[in-house]
C-alpha cells in the first residue's frame, strides 16, 4: 500500500539541554537534565501526520554513526515508512537545544544532511503519494541537498501536491527561494521568517501570493494569517492556558501537519487552519517537537 504523505528533508536528533539560564561570555552551566529527540522539521511533521492516522514515509538521510539507528527509531514508532532513507559516511544531523524556561536556542551540525544526492532519491516512490512535504537544508558545507531539494518539487509539482516549510533558507533572500516557492502548492512561514524574507508580513503575502496558490504566516498565539490569491484570512487559535504549556517547540511543524491533514480531507484553506491551530495546541502540551508516546 502507498503512503499519502512523503517527507522531504533534514533528519536530526535532537539534544534537550536543560540549563537553570543561558551562559554568557566565558560562562560554565550546568545541565540539569538531557533528553534526547528526534528532530527535523519536515520530519517532525510527517510524524505528527502519522499520529493522525495518515500513512506517511520519508526520505533523507542518515549517518553511518550510533544516532542513525535511534533516528531511524524515533521515525517507526509512530509508524513512518523509512524505506527510502538512505545512509551516508559520515555523522548523523544533530540539532543542540538549549532550553532556559521560555528562552530556547539551537545549535545545529547537519551532517550528512547537507549531501543528499538526486541519485539518493526514490522518485517514483514520492509520485505514488497524493503529497510531497519539503523542508530546508542548511547547506552549510556544499549546496547538494538543496539542488537536491529544488529538483524533487520540480519533479513532483503538477504531478502531487508539494507543501514547502523554507525555515532558515529565508536568510538566503527571496532572489535564491523563489524558485523553491514556484514549485510549492503551499507554503508554511512563521511571523519572523515572513518578515526575513522581504521586510514585511504584507509584502511577503504580495509576493508569494504570485508565486503559489496558498501561504500561511503562524503568529503564535496572534491570528495566523492565510492568503489564498487576493483575499487573506486570519484564522484564530484557541488559547492555551500558560501553565499547561510545556514546550513550543515545534508547534510550527504540528501546524503544518494538521494544515495538510485539512488538505487531504478536501478542507477549505480556513478550516486547515483551524486543524493546523488544533494539532499546535497538542503539540505546546509535550516536551520536544513531536507527539508524546506512552513509551519514551
Amino acid at each position: 500500500m502507498s503512503v499519502e504523505v512523503v517527507g522531504l528533508g533534514a533528519i536530526n536528533v535532537d539534544e534537550l539541554l536543560h540549563l537553570p539560564r543561558m551562559p554568557e561570555e566565558d560562562d560554565s552551566v550546568p545541565v540539569e537534565r538531557h533528553e534526547r529527540r528526534g528532530g527535523g522539521s519536515a520530519a517532525n511533521t510527517v510524524c505528527w501526520l502519522a499520529h493522525l492516522g495518515r500513512r506517511t514515509g520519508f526520505v533523507g538521510k542518515v549517518g553511518s554513526d550510533d544516532l542513525a539507528e535511534f533516528a531511524l527509531r524515533e521515525f517507526e514508532k509512530y509508524g513512518v515508512d523509512t524505506s527510502r532513507i538512505v545512509q551516508g559516511e559520515g555523522r548523523t544531523g544533530v540539532a543542540y537545544c538549549l532550553i532556559s524556561g521560555s528562552d530556547r536556542r539551537i545549535l545545529v551540525d547537519p551532517g550528512v544532511n547537507d549531501e543528499l544526492r538526486v541519485e539518493d532519491v526514490d522518485l517514483d516512490y514520492i509520485l505514488e503519494a497524493e503529497l510531497l512535504h519539503t523542508s530546508s537544508f542548511i547547506g552549510l558545507r556544499t549546496e547538494t541537498s538543496l539542488e537536491t531539494l529544488l529538483t524533487v518539487m520540480r519533479e513532483a509539482s503538477g504531478e502531487i501536491a508539494v507543501t514547502f516549510t523554507p525555515a532558515t533558507m529565508v536568510l538566503r533572500g527571496y532572489s535564491y527561494l523563489e524558485p523553491y516557492l514556484r514549485a510549492a502548492d503551499v507554503v508554511f512561514l512563521n511571523e519572523t521568517e515572513a518578515k526575513q524574507l522581504t521586510g514585511s508580513v504584507e509584502d511577503t503575502l504580495n509576493r508569494l501570493s504570485r508565486l503559489t496558490d496558498i501561504v500561511v504566516v503562524t503568529r503564535g498565539p496572534e491570528p495566523a494569517l492565510v492568503r489564498c490569491g487576493n483575499e487573506t484570512l486570519e484564522v484564530p487559535p484557541e488559547r492555551v492556558p500558560e501553565e499547561e504549556i510545556v514546550d513550543p517547540t515545534g508547534a510550527g511543524d504540528a501546524f503544518a501537519a494538521g494544515f495538510i491533514d485539512g488538505l487531504l480531507r478536501g478542507d477549505p484553506p480556513d478550516k486547515c487552519c483551524e486543524r493546523g491551530h488544533e494539532v499546535a495546541r497538542e503539540c505546546l502540551k509535550v516536551m520536544g517537537c513531536r507527539p508524546g508516546l506512552d513509551n519514551r
